[in-house]
């Protein structure tokens, strides 16, 4: 597949050169334990994660969406630093009300490649934890500083690029509120997060994701889904959750969604309230 060998060639030029409980970041550095036995993550991994937002949507009111999220990462170790390639699978929209339909295409997640990420694995209270701080992915454009810049906000920004491959700006994301109108919408997003977890064993990572989002419609097949709305993180941070398991090099992302299921049923199942 054309992504995982993307990937998997970004991998090896990085390399040459990112359930028992979890706990929100904290960044309390003095309770890290300097650990001389760290076991070796390195291999590939299946990412999931789930995260939960508010929205005040033009003729539905106020809905929930959980958005799940799977990928596949190779990873790199070198002492206590993990270095962290994916690519992303699919992403899973379910929304509170059946009126509000959204499906980002397989295709159009598989597009995005994502820099690596880093982390470090540290101790706590006895405990390994994977520590990785704020990873910020700009999708649909190309920015200078990819922190601080704005995003684009009109379809001839030269910074919008066509992401997906699809001959439209930006990234494409098809919306339909039922009965009334529907479409695609053309959209530059900025998504930052950021992950604490514990090992479970040698093969399993369960934790808390820390995210924003921000997002421009540039254009869309319907005047309607032009309409602002406001969204908002759900505020619950036990609610936005991931789990990593380590997989053998065979897995690619066909066929991922139900390999996944019941590493959702346990993640789902986890009490991630902070025990302090």
């Amino acid at each position: 597949m054309g992504n995982r060998a993307g990937m998997r060639g970004r991998f090896l030029l990085t390399v040459g050169v990112m359930l028992l409980a979890a706990v929100p970041w904290s960044g309390r550095a003095d309770d890290w334990e300097p650990d001389a036995s760290l076991p070796d993550l390195s291999g590939r991994w299946v990412t999931i994660q789930r995260l939960v937002a508010l929205a005040d949507l033009p003729f539905l009111g106020r809905v929930s969406i959980l958005t799940t999220v799977g990928l596949l990462s190779d990873v790199c170790q070198s002492g206590s630093g993990v270095t962290l390639v994916d690519a992303y699978c699919f992403s899973d929209v379910d929304v509170s009300t059946a009126l509000f339909e959204t499906d980002i295409p397989d295709a159009t997640m598989r597009s995005i490649e994502p820099e690596p990420r880093f982390a470090d694995l540290r101790v706590r209270d006895g405990e390994i934890q994977l520590v990785q701080d704020w990873h910020i992915e700009v999708r649909g454009a190309v920015l200078d500083d990819p922190v601080h810049d704005d995003l684009p906000t009109y379809p001839a920004d030269p910074r919008v690029v066509d992401m997906d491959g699809d001959d439209r700006i930006g990234f494409t994301i098809p919306a339909k509120i039922v009965s009334l109108f529907g479409g695609d919408t053309y959209v530059v997003q900025r998504f930052r997060y950021r992950l604490e977890g514990t090992l479970v064993d040698p093969d399993t990572i369960v934790g808390l994701v820390e995210w924003t989002t921000e997002q421009n419609v540039l254009w869309a097949t319907d005047a309607l889904l032009m309409t602002s709305y406001t969204q908002w993180i759900d505020p619950d941070p036990t609610l936005h959750r991931f789990l990593m398991r380590r997989v053998d090099e065979a897995w690619t992302c066909e066929g991922i969604r139900d390999r996944v299921a019941p590493l959702l049923d346990f993640l789902d199942a986890m009490d991630l309230s902070d025990p302090s």
